[in-house]
């Protein structure tokens, strides 16, 4: 008997399309306005990333997201609330202006944080808007509440990633970074101070007993590490995180605070590191390699500066816990397998 030929795939609709387009082009103008935020910023290079990780989870998810918006396939539940419907359609218009204000913005006035901000913010808006009221149901049915929402969960991390690699940058450096250089000088001074040594503290520079001097902000102040944790804890949560939309998201939300949690407490330990090791051997040794040789001198070591070494592998340390705190996730919260009788 021959087999029966595959039934094609149903075609996305015109309105679906167009939409997809214009987040495209959206997304594309994010790109170029945030491009200058990752060109001069040293602690936002991972913002390069962003589009291409965007992209790579749209396309993993593709199979699902199709037949979602073509109602290939359908879940037994009740249609969504008529207010609710209402909701997204008003969430994502005032986004789609909040958006068109924010490039005309960046068109006539340049780089800034309102323009930015106003972009990120209304292609998130936008996206996750869009992607509620997108879904189908099977025929002409009205979709399910649960395929709108499943549908707006799987687009989470393309639309939010954008806060990620432009906003978070005006939230931090204005915010949270003086804090954060505070509290970690804080604490590595009294590291030392608990080893016996003579030091005195000069806003963020840490002063040895013999005059030398080691700045935290010089040591880093932990801004890199905070933000390409966070970004490398939306990517993997997005990818490797199971569970209903509801799980999904609790488990990404505790995933990204113990990133952000994994960042401070490895960039402290970097920076006790690298003070105790600008007082054995003077703060000019962080811009030498482990062996006291400058860059560009016969026998200096592929492995850096000891102030790259010291962040090269506490961002490896981060990524290894990240990794490790997935499949932990993954656990928390379910019933244990019942074991199989002998």
């Amino acid at each position: 008997m021959a087999d029966a030929a595959p039934r094609p795939a149903h075609p996305l609709d015109r309105t679906t399309l167009g939409l997809a387009a214009l987040l495209a082009a959206f997304a594309a103008f994010t790109t170029w306005d945030q491009w200058a935020i990752w060109s001069t910023k040293d602690d936002y290079t991972f913002g390069y990333l962003v589009p291409v990780f965007a992209a790579y989870v749209l396309w993993d998810r593709w199979p699902e997201l199709r037949a979602l918006l073509t109602g290939e396939r359908g879940f037994v539940s009740a249609p969504s609330r008529p207010w609710l419907v209402r909701l997204a359609g008003i969430v994502a218009f005032a986004t789609l202006l909040a958006f068109v204000l924010g490039a005309v913005g960046r068109i006539i006035y340049g780089t800034g944080a309102a323009a930015t901000m106003l972009m990120a913010g209304g292609l998130t808006g936008l996206t996750l808007a869009t992607a509620f009221l997108s879904a189908r149901g099977p025929g002409d049915t009205a979709p399910s509440a649960e395929a709108r929402w499943r549908l707006t969960g799987l687009v989470v991390f393309p639309a939010a990633v954008w806060l990620i690699s432009g906003p978070f940058l005006y939230l931090v450096d204005n915010r949270i970074k003086l804090a954060l250089l505070t509290n970690v000088t804080e604490i590595v001074s009294g590291f030392l101070r608990a080893s016996d040594q003579a030091i005195r503290v000069s806003g963020n520079t840490i002063v040895f007993a013999n005059g030398d001097a080691v700045g935290v902000a010089d040591a880093c102040s932990g801004i890199r590490s905070l933000s390409a944790c966070v970004f490398a804890g939306a990517f993997l949560g997005a990818l490797f995180l199971e569970g209903g939309p509801i799980g999904r998201l609790l488990r990404g939300g505790a995933l990204l605070a113990l990133s952000a949690g994994t960042a401070l407490l490895l960039n402290i330990g970097r920076n006790t590191f690298l003070a105790f090791h600008a007082l054995g051997h003077g703060s000019k040794s962080l811009e030498l390699d482990l062996q006291g040789v400058a860059p560009g001198q016969p026998g200096f070591s592929g492995l850096g500066t000891v102030h790259d070494l010291a962040g090269n592998v506490a961002m490896g340390l981060a990524l290894i816990v990240l990794i490790a705190l997935v499949p932990a996730l993954n656990r928390l919260g379910r019933a244990p397998r019942p074991t199989p009788p002998a």
